[in-house]
């Protein structure tokens, strides 16, 4: 089947069959930042940003992703929020393993989306929903401070000019 999408920023035509999951069609495209691990959504290895929202790629069947828009690691790391995490996540000392990178990545931009700036119920929450061990709770919830802070000095924010 073919299936349309606008994958990474340029529209693409996705050759599989409907009930492959999304995960397992963007590896047989190069896209190796989709990492196999659970295979039940629960472990954030394959998570991508699916219409803008972080999910699980391994429980997606991918005939329900027609016409939607896909960005993984590979393509977010460059992007100013993408770069902005990852230098948050640089100042604080947060080293991961190559495994929970996405689900560090996208779910920290998730956050930043939706508040200004997270409380610390936010970020406790935040690092509870990651169960990878590589990097321990505290450095990874100040990567997430840097990661705001980044934000708000790329949108003018900290010295009032907004």
């Amino acid at each position: 089947m073919k299936i349309p999408v606008l994958l990474n920023s340029e529209k693409v035509i996705l050759d599989a069959k409907p009930t492959e999951n999304v995960r397992d069609v963007l590896r047989r495209y190069g896209l190796l930042s989709v990492k196999e691990g659970c295979d039940k959504g629960t472990c954030g290895s394959c998570t991508i940003l699916l219409d803008d929202n972080p999910v699980p790629s391994c429980i997606i069947p991918v005939g329900i992703v027609r016409n939607a828009s896909i960005e993984t690691l590979e393509f977010f790391s460059l992007t100013k929020e993408g770069e902005g995490i990852l230098a948050g996540f640089k100042q604080a000392g947060v080293s991961m393993c190559g495994f929970c990178n996405s689900a560090r990545i996208f779910s920290t931009y998730a956050l930043l989306k939706k508040t200004y700036r997270p409380t610390m119920d936010e970020l406790e929450q935040l690092a509870d929903s990651i169960a990878c061990t590589c990097t321990d709770r505290k450095t990874f919830m100040n990567g997430v401070v840097y990661a705001t802070a980044n934000k708000h000095d790329r949108e003018g924010r900290r010295n009032g000019l907004i």
